[in-house]
Order: C-alpha cells, then sequence, then structure tokens
C-alpha cells in the first residue's frame, strides 16, 4: 500500500491485525491504541493530513479573492467573529439526509 500512496487509518490497521490474530488463534491480543502507536513507530507510518482542495484552483485566482472579495466581506464581523473553516467538507458530509 505504501508503494500506491494508498491511504489507510489507524482502525484499518487494527483490523488486518485482528485478522491475522484469528487467522493463527491467538487470542491474546487486543489490538489497544498503545499496540497501534508502536506499530506504527516500529514501521515509520506517519499521519498525514490529505486534502486535494488547495491543488483544485490556480494561485492567481485565489489572491485576488483574498485581496479583493475577501476583505468586502471581513469589513462588516469583529475579529472575535471570524473562525477557521479548514474541516467544513467533513461536516458537509455529516449532513443527515
Amino acid at each position: 500500500m505504501r508503494d500506491k500512496n494508498v491511504p489507510i487509518s489507524g482502525p484499518f490497521i487494527i483490523e488486518k491485525a485482528l485478522q491475522f490474530v484469528k487467522a493463527f488463534e491467538y487470542d491474546e491480543f487486543q489490538g489497544s491504541n498503545g499496540w497501534l502507536e508502536k506499530f506504527k513507530r516500529r514501521h515509520g507510518i506517519l499521519a498525514k493530513v490529505t486534502s486535494g482542495e488547495s491543488k483544485d484552483i490556480d494561485d492567481n485566482d485565489s489572491e485576488n479573492w483574498i485581496t479583493e472579495t475577501l476583505s468586502k466581506i471581513l469589513k462588516d464581523y469583529k475579529p472575535e467573529n471570524i473562525f477557521n473553516a479548514d474541516d467544513t467538507d467533513l461536516f458537509f458530509q455529516c449532513l443527515p439526509q
């Protein structure tokens, strides 16, 4: 998976480990978070944030939007009412259907 740059999660690693444990009939393995952290450290597995949005737009367009449009929007708000919204897409995908 590393050669193909396929993202994997902690629960995925634990699930695969539990499959091996079951296949080898080893009953004492629990797949704890401590085990996962040591496994990742031992095998050089790093957590990286994946986001493709920044590659989908032209840098000039975003710079123009920041200098022209964003300044017009922000003038109506106090700094304490401005928040970072990097994870908006996550919450958008969690809306009930």
